[in-house]
């Protein structure tokens, strides 16, 4: 499951926390707010649209997209994963500071070391400063890769 906070000003100005969720890469987002769903919405044509639930602003759908593009889409995690996806089977958000990669069962770890290595901070424009823990699909190899990126670009 993945799950971020969304905070912002109702237009009675009070601060209010939304849930935005999804089970897997095949569901639709989930915007809740407590135990309360509100409305599921996806990306349709470029634009976020609210496709079920209680009538909900469109503006607060398309804060609520333009939100998810940025922390979700655009996170480390899934730009790692979509780099190399016919060798890295899942990378998971530990911390702030920590992520971990699980490698397919036919990738030869101490090969694919290198090349993750020379190339994993090119797909960064933004600074990040993480730990990267590698293992293979069965955690009997692993390795940890510091990236350290400065804001470029």
């Amino acid at each position: 499951m993945i799950q971020l906070d969304y905070c912002l000003k109702d237009i009675k100005g009070h601060l209010r926390t939304l849930s935005l969720h999804r089970s897997s890469e095949e569901d639709l987002w989930c915007i809740s707010e407590g135990e309360v769903l509100l409305a599921r919405i996806s990306k349709m044509q470029d634009d976020w649209r609210q496709l079920s639930g209680e009538g909900l602003s469109r503006e607060l759908v398309r804060g609520a997209g333009a939100f998810i593009e940025r922390n979700y889409y655009g996170s480390a995690p899934l730009q790692i994963r979509n780099r190399w996806p016919s060798i890295i089977g899942s990378v998971e958000k530990k911390s702030d500071s920590e992520i971990t990669i699980i490698c397919k069962p036919q990738v030869n770890i101490s090969t694919f070391r290198t090349i993750f290595c020379k190339h994993v901070s090119r797909l960064f424009t933004q600074e990040i400063n993480m730990e990267l823990r590698v293992y293979s699909y069965n955690f009997t190899q692993d390795f940890s890769y510091r990236l350290e990126v400065k804001g470029r670009r």
